[in-house]
């Protein structure tokens, strides 16, 4: 099954908003998505794994709802869900 997923990407390098459609089989799991991102250079490479391994702090929504990353193993992810993935950004 083929789901598209809207990502809405805030990084140090700038502001990233895709629609990125990805076959997600039956019970795709987020961390796993959050991997095919990663591979599908729709931002830096990387950034997805240091999400994964804790190293890079975020805040995700999905379809509008906070999500706890310590859950990301057990979240199936479905067709037309809404990813918001945001980090932390300071300035002067």
């Amino acid at each position: 099954m083929a789901a598209q997923v809207r990502l809405h990407l805030l990084t140090a390098r700038g502001f990233c908003q895709e629609r990125v459609e990805l076959d997600v089989g039956q019970g795709l799991r987020l961390d796993k998505l959050l991997l095919r991102l990663d591979e599908s250079g729709v931002v830096e490479k990387g950034f997805f794994k240091s999400v994964l391994k804790g190293k890079q702090g975020v805040t995700l929504l999905r379809n509008g709802e906070r999500t706890d990353l310590s859950e990301l193993r057990s979240i199936v992810i479905v067709d037309q869900d809404r990813l918001a993935i945001l980090s932390p950004i300071s300035g002067g």
